[in-house]
């Protein structure tokens, strides 16, 4: 495996992939152990994700400390140009998505489920300010999904899956070097899937779709990777009548379509590495009266974005134990509304960094980092936006099993590259100047790590305190004043605790704990008003039994004392401030894995076992209610 979340070259270690001290690209673009590296880091391996149960990117990591989903379709999709996304430590839009290292993020949007669950080899999390090493958008952490490979003979996996709420079928064919999946799936109807606008009588349909997902990575060389993610689906949604359903108004239909592709060239002789990736979204919103007639949907729901990202890096061994990072970076932007020209927008980005690790001795060491960055000016800017954003990290290594280390960093995000356009699609001359500002500013944090060959505790406590926090606001002035503008709002801070504990009782049974506790907050400038921004208390547990060819899972999740709602009881009511707090979410799962034969696998998911009606985001779209899945996989 390659420095810097590639997936090219150098095997791993026998084993590897089970202990609960892997080896992390993530954190410090190079191969590290957990242990050794200085900052909060989470794995989520594919053996965990089918021992949970985990059908979607979205639900395996909500699972994790310090990670929230915020969700408008079920299962966390997107819903048109209305994007699900994860929270890291409570910032919304705070999380850089990277697949191989490389971003993903459109619009300052990260949104995961177009990554097919089956395709993951693992998940890392890294909490914290990460701008130095990897840019813009990485205010609360990065997650980076490192996707197979391929290995071994050439194989085929038929798999097909019902349940009363989603079928699918699939087939992955992977051998040494190559892994090609699609895959179709079925989503039913979601009755009751936002909070009922008891002003109006009404309540919301999610209707059902389908959704295609095509991945495939080819080893071109042995240095030389290439992945390609596509993704499909067109969702639809409406209000009844909550009297007798009938439709009520308009309905809204979406084309969502998505690409991920990337090329990673990494040498490890030379120590180099170079990614070069493309990403879009493409959107196509069509209204349907209550006649049938179908029209064009508004001009925010009709676009393409996309970016094209260039990074490169080079790794220098300055002796025996230190060694420096340097590298560069270039990406451009692009978003183009179909039918209203004058807001589309380009936009372009130059940052070079570097990051030099220095060993005083076998117990500890330091990294200082350091990176440059400019964004030209649009059409629609005043001037260059420049930042500075330095990091500094300490390890202390206690004992062979024990470390203890600080890290604080600055970070920052741009305007997404389509905030000069308000929610409704006005794009004036006030909301094109509005003078965004970059949101910016430090994490501060101090944790402790105890891994041995049976059990992993993890505690870290941390601070943020960020400038210029983003939000969509209504403003009476404006041309029409039923939509919203991004502006700044004022200051962000977050002061807060995470606990992770692992444990193998024996090759049966393992489980796990974890916690949050924390105070997201933000500041609004023009109402003096602080703000909750997420949950402040979030728990997760999980434990797992093997026997023979059995494998079960349950695990549950909590988020209590959480943020107010967008909306009254009432009703939808734009611009005035909510009644009430979103509903504490308890949410259990259970999974079930029996293994016939080598190449047969019969797995029955449980979802939402208690059937609670609870919401996953602020404008109370809920979660599904109690489903279940049963797959039957088949290889050959």
């Amino acid at each position: 495996m390659s420095s810097g979340g590639g997936t090219v070259v150098h095997a791993e270690e026998p084993n590897q992939a089970f202990t609960l001290d892997p080896m992390v690209v993530t954190a410090q673009r190079m191969e590290t152990r957990d242990l050794d590296t200085p900052a909060a880091v989470s794995v989520i391996t594919k053996e965990e994700i089918e021992k949970n149960g985990s059908t979607t990117t979205m639900e395996a990591l909500r699972r994790v400390a310090g990670v929230t989903d915020y969700s408008y379709g079920p299962g966390g999709d997107d819903l048109g140009s209305s994007y699900s996304r994860v929270y890291l430590r409570g910032f919304d839009k705070g999380a850089l998505v990277m697949v191989n290292g490389a971003p993903i993020n459109i619009n300052n949007y990260a949104s995961v489920n177009s990554i097919p669950i089956n395709a993951i080899e693992r998940i890392e999390i890294v909490k914290g300010a990460s701008s130095v090493l990897y840019g813009a958008e990485a205010l609360g952490g990065v997650v980076n999904i490192i996707t197979k490979t391929g290995a071994g003979k050439l194989s085929t996996t038929l798999s097909t899956t019902g349940g009363n709420y989603l079928s699918k079928y699939s087939i992955t064919t992977q051998g040494d070097g190559v892994i090609v999946s699609f895959a179709k799936d079925y989503v039913s109807k979601f009755e009751h899937a936002q909070m009922d606008r008891l002003s109006n009588g009404t309540y919301r349909v999610n209707e059902k779709y389908k959704r295609t997902n095509v991945f495939t990575s080819l080893a071109v060389s042995p240095n030389l990777q290439f992945t390609w993610n596509y993704s499909q689906m067109d969702p639809m949604y409406g209000q009844r009548n909550l009297k007798d359903g009938s439709i009520n108004g308009t309905r809204y239909s979406y084309n969502d379509t998505k690409h991920a592709a990337s090329l990673v060239y990494a040498d490890d002789n030379n120590q180099t590495k170079t990614i070069l990736a493309f990403n879009s979204k493409k959107v196509e919103a069509t209204n349907i009266s209550t006649n049938g007639k179908a029209s064009k949907g508004g001009d925010t729901s009709n676009y393409t974005a996309s970016n094209i990202y260039v990074d490169t890096q080079k790794r220098w061994n300055i002796n025996q134990k230190d060694s420096l990072i340097t590298g560069m970076t270039i990406k451009h932007e692009k978003y183009d509304q179909t039918f209203a020209n004058t807001a589309d927008n380009n936009r372009n980005s130059y940052g070079i960094y570097a990051s030099y690790n220095k060993n005083f001795s076998d117990k500890f060491s330091t990294i200082l980092g350091l990176r440059g960055e400019i964004y030209r000016k649009t059409e629609f800017d005043e001037k260059d936006n420049k930042v500075l954003l330095p990091q500094i990290q300490t390890l202390y290594k206690i004992s062979d099993t024990l470390s203890w280390y600080i890290n604080v960093g600055k970070a920052f995000e741009m305007p997404a590259i389509n905030a000069h356009t308000s929610s409704g699609g006005t794009s004036s001359d006030i909301i094109k100047k509005n003078g965004i500002k970059p949101e910016e500013g430090w994490t501060y944090e101090t944790g402790v790590k105890r891994i041995t060959d049976t059990s992993a505790t993890k505690l870290s406590i941390f601070n943020m305190d960020y400038k210029n926090k983003f939000k969509w606001k209504y403003f009476d002035w404006l041309p029409d004043p039923k939509n919203k503008i991004q502006v700044n709002m004022g200051k962000f801070e977050n002061t807060g605790v995470e606990l992770e504990y692992q444990k193998n009782l024996s090759n049966k049974w393992d489980y796990n704990l974890s916690a949050t506790y924390q105070n997201p907050k933000s500041y609004d400038d023009d109402t003096n008003e602080w703000t909750q921004e997420s949950a402040r208390l979030q728990l997760s547990a999980g434990v797992d039994y093997t026997i023979n060819k059995f494998t079960t899972n349950l695990n549950c999740l909590v988020l209590a004392d959480r943020e107010a709602s967008s909306y009254k009881y009432n009703g939808a009511s734009a611009g005035t401030k909510p009644d009430h707090d979103l509903k504490n979410r308890f949410l259990v799962n259970a999974s079930l894995k029996y293994s016939p034969t080598d190449n047969q696998a019969v797995v029955l998911n449980l979802y939402n076992i208690l059937d609670r009606n609870e919401p996953v985001s602020t404008y109370e779209y809920y979660d599904l209610p109690f489903n279940w899945t049963l797959t039957y996989n088949y290889s050959f």
